[in-house]
């Protein structure tokens, strides 16, 4: 059975997961410009604009690797995100923390108890068996005091 478990542990190979390649600034450049992120969505007005026009190629370059992509404002927003997920993740740490130290007391407990109840059934074992001792020799005793009385009842009787 042993060697059916190392066999099988030898066969099963876990797979790293694939992590994308992008990072959030790359796909932050990929999905618009910081202008757009920066304006609060706007009701869109019954007549519509005229179209801008196209945005030269140079502008485009700015774009994509210029400092124009990383806003202040989405770097700050990045760095309280961060820091709330940080102070999210110390809490959920902490929590677990104390859930594994009421765990361990509550395990130390039931062990504790357990070897009580443990000695308590020994004890009760042990005073069973000097009960079963007296018991036996108590037969043994009323035996032999039958035997006696009928050993006189048929000695007077004859």
């Amino acid at each position: 059975m042993g060697e059916e478990i190392r066999h099988h542990s030898t066969r099963v190979r876990r797979r790293r997961r694939h992590k994308s390649s992008v990072t959030n600034i790359n796909i932050f450049a990929m999905t618009s410009s910081p202008e757009v992120v920066a304006q609060p969505a706007l009701p869109v007005p019954a007549a519509a604009p005229a179209p801008a026009p196209a945005p030269s190629v140079e502008h485009e370059d700015d774009d994509l690797f210029g400092e124009r992509m990383v806003s202040t404002e989405w770097l700050e927003r990045r760095a309280k995100r961060l820091e709330k997920q940080e102070q999210e993740l110390k809490q959920r740490a902490l929590d677990i923390e104390r859930r594994e130290a009421d765990l361990d007391d509550r395990e130390a407990r039931f062990e504790a108890d357990m070897y009580l109840r443990e000695d308590e059934v020994e004890a009760r074992e042990e005073h069973l068996r000097d009960l079963e001792a007296r018991l036996g020799q108590k037969e043994s005793d009323l035996g032999t005091f039958v035997a006696r009385v009928q050993g006189g009842l048929l000695a007077d009787a004859g």
